[in-house]
């Protein structure tokens, strides 16, 4: 995800850019994009996205600073600040009494590094954060070469009551052929494909197969990309519940969400609330059952 940032032109990031990054506090935060349910406008859910503000170039897209990272095999330390600072924002919503995961990004490489899930737990117990308030989102960049480990780590996060998400599917390595070898709780479909809906049977049809899929496998199917409303009627009249994208909220700072979750139980109005449901029946779909939610 992008946030609305406005992303300074970079030189090439070397790795003593990355090292300023990794161990400054000031250059690296977090935002958090909510994921909404799409039927009632409820917020499930945030995804923590890092941002890097380096102190001469300014704002670095994450765009060119995450393969930067990647190619100097600094991914278990980018994980771990982000664990730090993801946990913080965690016990800070603790104690506002709000229950609203967070979900952290991870690489398969990194998660099946015996010393990222031993971070993750050394950093919940210490500021007493229960990972049930966390979750995990498998990301694409990489192919599993170590299948055994990565399912060994998930298996040992959701024992501890932390969810795994399959992010981007659809895109690099996030296909069937990693999913069927998984175990997960939710699975989100990369925004390439949800934009591509409007134009594209294919896509339409993957989008449906994938609910279904997820209907009868028991996972939470969230679309990524949701900026408009008429990708947003397209997702209800195929009976997607979940979804992320600008039209549903931008990735923001912790306070600013919390003021945002605040004033969306105070107020009636909101996109997938607003928004008419199509006429299903033309689309050839039925009327998602009405049962209780996931997550």
């Amino acid at each position: 995800m992008t946030s609305s940032a406005c992303y300074a032109p970079s030189p090439p990031i070397n790795a003593s850019d990355v090292d300023g990054m990794l161990q400054d506090s000031s250059q690296l935060h977090l935002e958090f994009q909510p994921q909404v349910n799409l039927w009632t406008g409820a917020i499930d859910s945030v995804e923590a996205l890092a941002r890097w503000r380096h102190p001469t170039i300014g704002n670095i897209s994450p765009a060119l600073f995450i393969p930067a990272v990647h190619r100097l095999r600094r991914q278990r330390e980018l994980f771990e600040r982000v664990v730090a600072l993801a946990v913080c924002a965690a016990r800070t919503l603790l104690d506002a009494n709000v229950s609203v995961p967070i979900a952290i990004n991870a690489c398969a490489d990194t998660l099946a590094d015996p010393h990222s899930l031993a971070f993750l737990l050394e950093e919940t117990s210490r500021q007493a954060v229960e990972l049930s308030r966390l979750r995990v989102e498998l990301t694409e960049e990489s192919p599993v070469l170590d299948l055994p480990a990565l399912n060994a780590a998930l298996t040992e996060l959701r024992r501890s009551g932390c969810e795994v998400a399959l992010d981007d599917f659809g895109a690099g390595h996030a296909n069937l052929s990693m999913l069927a070898g998984l175990t997960v709780d939710e699975v989100k479909l990369d925004r390439g494909l949800v934009w591509r809906m409007a134009d594209s049977r294919v896509a339409r049809e993957s989008v449906r197969f994938v609910l279904s899929l997820g209907e009868q496998m028991g996972w939470r199917v969230v679309a990524e990309g949701v900026s408009s409303g008429a990708v947003l009627q397209m997702l209800r009249a195929l009976g997607c519940r979940h979804g992320q994208g600008f039209l549903l909220g931008r990735p923001m700072p912790l306070q600013a969400l919390m003021a945002q979750l605040g004033s969306r139980l105070a107020s009636p109005f909101h996109p997938c609330r607003t928004i008419p449901t199509p006429a299903l029946p033309a689309l050839g779909c039925a009327r998602p059952k009405v049962s209780p939610l996931r997550g």
